[in-house]
């Protein structure tokens, strides 16, 4: 069996898997993370006991967790979404299920930043600063990190560090022991760039699970 057959088998058992999560039908456009990708995020959190999450970027994956956090009991998720009218279709679905004590989508839009590289955007800084500042205030230190945002262009090189900013700016904000998922694009030689990066500067070792097309660590003391 052939790679691309693979992940079609893997990610036709992931759909099955999250059945019980998919109570509504949600869209998942060119970008959003894989079923195989969401079913490991959400393993993690259950697995790993995750309660304060944020993600970087947004979308269905964030009302799935949304669900499966209000369904366990506890749990809170914060993302940053660079786009207006993702990041309005979220807030809506999540209101609408009664989820926005559970999630909250904030539009953050994609400026100029102090810790970007290479002259590229990330997400505004003083509202990550005002936002994931009270998240943590009222809900402790972030114990999972998904980042899957802002896009990377596939085949442009310029971009392949618009994630960089993730950790200097949230790497005080994450509790020790904490989990890091990064989003492979479709080409997973976009990211990484960064996760080298990261590497060398925060001492984290990533490991890539290929089949959920993420890069994985976490946070030492």
């Amino acid at each position: 069996m052939d790679g691309f057959a693979s992940q079609a088998v893997a990610d036709l058992a992931a759909w099955q898997r999250l059945g019980p999560l998919l109570t509504d039908y949600l869209p998942f456009p060119a970008g959003s993370l894989r079923p195989t990708a969401i079913v490991a995020l959400l393993d993690e959190v259950l697995i790993g006991d995750r309660s304060v999450v944020v993600q970087c970027g947004s979308g269905s994956s964030s009302i799935l967790l949304a669900r499966l956090l209000s369904r366990r009991g506890f749990g809170r998720l914060l993302a940053l979404e660079h786009d207006e009218r993702a990041a309005a279709f979220v807030t809506s679905q999540l209101r609408r299920e009664r989820l926005s004590e559970v999630a909250r989508v904030v539009h953050t839009p994609l400026a100029a930043h102090p810790a970007a590289v290479g002259g590229l955007s990330w997400y505004e800084p003083s509202v990550v600063f005002e936002m994931v500042t009270s998240f943590v205030d009222r809900n402790g230190l972030v114990d999972l990190l998904l980042v899957d945002g802002p896009p990377i262009a596939d085949g442009v090189p310029e971009t392949d560090l618009s994630r960089y900013p993730a950790l200097p700016v949230l790497r005080g904000a994450l509790s020790p022991g904490a989990t890091v998922l990064v989003g492979d694009d479709a080409d997973p030689q976009s990211g990484r760039a960064v996760l080298d990066r990261w590497s060398r500067e925060f001492g984290l070792r990533f490991h890539r699970d290929r089949t959920a097309g993420l890069a994985v660590a976490v946070v030492r003391i």
